[in-house]
């Protein structure tokens, strides 16, 4: 995608406007002289770097004496310019403008999206305003429009939890969840899951706000065009379509979440994504939106958890020995035995920093009977995890000392992702 975009110049210098480089007078004095470009272009010159640098995000954070601007890559910000204090709320406007959200509303926060074509490519850019001490802040999340939908091989799944997943997958109803912090990638997880059960004979229908990838095997159905059809309205329609398959797009609320226990009680395979900090601590979650665990221990089929880390550039990749800090850090002591460690050593291809794309680790939680007598009894989580690892599940510390052990990523950003 990057290489596609590297011919296309752009056309306001940025940098002259940048606070760190020239002082505030001389750039006040441009300002006042009428040799500046207009808001909107500076906002166009903004996300079209952002854009050629392969970044999945843009930041607009005002402070006292300034505005940053910075991009975020693989799950790590990076500055692109701090420009004048001034200009703070004209491209703050300008941007939601761009997403139809309300130039005079400040003191609430606000979603939107928008639109934009840079060469032959059209990218979605959804944005999110909220209040600050020094003004409002803006970030926008950057998604390519008819991107491929992934292949489960695809995802860093290890063979064994591969196989979890599909068996999970081949199941006819049930409640099958792909959780994960924010960004974590659950969204590409669950759209591959659907696109590996996809066939002809299926009837498979989506629910989704917004839709991310196009399928041409489902009915997608968008929702918060208009705030009076929500999820929950969806969801009850489809089901008077008869559908074999389900995805919903994300379980926010308890009222979401116990239709969609409903839907794969009724003999629906239902597949939607939410936030969790682990795959049994999602039941835990669920039982707290209200969801009676009746329902939960007759419906929950699986639970995968992920998240994201970086991988090692395969351009400069080099054996090195683990620094002391590494060696003495909390989890090196389940990589006992291990003796070949490898990093990046930075190149021009990775931009210096050693890594180059991301893998996904994950942890992948089969329910299993006695699981379901547990969560039907309310048990603690610990009898819970007791009854998970019975079961043969694994954590996502082991799927990601794998990763380190084969040279995927390194000790520090496994660190870096878990603490």
């Amino acid at each position: 995608m990057i290489e596609e975009l590297k011919n296309i110049s752009g056309k306001v210098p940025l940098e002259q406007f940048d606070i760190t480089s020239f002082a505030k007078e001389k750039i006040r004095d441009m300002f006042r002289q009428g040799k500046v470009p207009t808001a909107d272009a500076m906002v166009d010159e903004i996300i079209l770097r952002a854009v050629k640098e392969g970044a999945t995000d843009i930041h607009f954070e005002p402070a006292e004496q300034e505005l940053r601007v910075r991009m975020g890559f693989e799950g790590i910000m990076k500055r692109m310019v701090s420009l004048p204090k001034d200009i703070s709320e004209n491209l703050a406007n300008v941007l939601k403008t761009k997403g139809s959200l309300n130039a005079f509303e400040k003191k609430k926060p606000q979603e939107g999206r928008f639109s934009i074509t840079i060469g032959a490519l059209q990218f979605d850019l959804r944005i999110s305003t909220v209040p600050v001490l020094h003004g409002e802040r803006v970030a926008l999340r950057i998604l390519q429009k008819n991107a491929r939908v992934a292949n489960v091989e695809e995802l860093g799944f290890s063979k064994e939890n591969l196989n979890r997943v599909r068996s999970l997958l081949r199941r006819p109803t049930g409640l099958f969840l792909v959780t994960g912090p924010s960004g974590s990638g659950k969204s590409t997880t669950v759209y591959a899951s659907v696109n590996d059960i996809q066939s002809s004979e299926k009837n498979i229908i989506t629910v989704e706000n917004p839709v991310e990838y196009k399928l041409d095997f489902a009915s997608q159905v968008p929702t918060g065009i208009d705030k009076s059809f929500t999820f929950v309205d969806a969801l009850r329609a489809i089901l008077r379509q008869n559908p074999n398959i389900i995805m919903l797009g994300e379980i926010r609320d308890a009222e979401t979440g116990i239709v969609a226990a409903e839907a794969a009680l009724t003999g629906n395979l239902v597949l939607s994504t939410m936030l969790s900090s682990d795959a049994v601590g999602t039941i835990f979650r669920l039982l707290n939106l209200g969801i009676p665990p009746y329902w939960l221990a007759t419906t929950l089929i699986g639970v995968v958890y992920q998240q994201l880390v970086r991988k090692i550039c395969e351009s400069c990749k080099e054996e090195y020995q683990l620094t002391e800090a590494e060696r003495h850090g909390l989890f090196v002591h389940m990589l006992s035995g291990q003796t070949k460690f490898y990093r990046g050593k930075g190149c021009e291809k990775c931009g210096g920093s050693g890594y180059l794309g991301r893998s996904a680790i994950h942890e992948v939680l089969s329910i299993n009977d006695e699981m379901r007598d547990l969560m039907y009894q309310q048990a603690s989580i610990l009898k819970l995890k007791e009854a998970a690892r019975a079961g043969g599940f694994e954590s996502i510390f082991q799927d990601g000392m794998r990763k380190i052990a084969s040279g995927i990523t390194t000790v520090a950003e496994f660190s870096r992702a878990l603490g």
